[in-house]
């Protein structure tokens, strides 16, 4: 059985919208806002920082760059420490 305040696609004006979520349907629009709600309205919802989502892409950068000996260029070029380096080489961090 539908609800049928579901099945509609009224407009919703931002005054609609929450304070404190304002922002977020202002940065994505309000489309997909609303599919955010549909597909997780009243979750809590985890967003990982950028940095995370482009930690798989330096590290396979590192690894290509890697020439057998130079973790010390390379933790100055992408500014980590040469543990942080050595770990990346050697696949013990992800």
């Amino acid at each position: 059985m539908s609800t049928p305040y579901m099945t509609t696609t009224r407009t919703i004006p931002m005054s609609d919208i929450p304070e404190e979520y304002r922002d977020i349907a202002e940065a994505i629009g309000m489309e997909a806002f609303t599919q955010l709600t549909l597909l997780c309205g009243g979750q809590s919802l985890y967003i990982p920082k950028r940095e995370s989502l482009e930690r798989n892409a330096r590290d396979r950068d590192i690894r290509a760059r890697f020439d057998g000996g130079n973790y010390r260029a390379l933790a100055a070029q992408f500014r980590l420490s040469e543990r942080q380096i050595r770990k990346i080489i050697n696949g013990v961090r992800s």
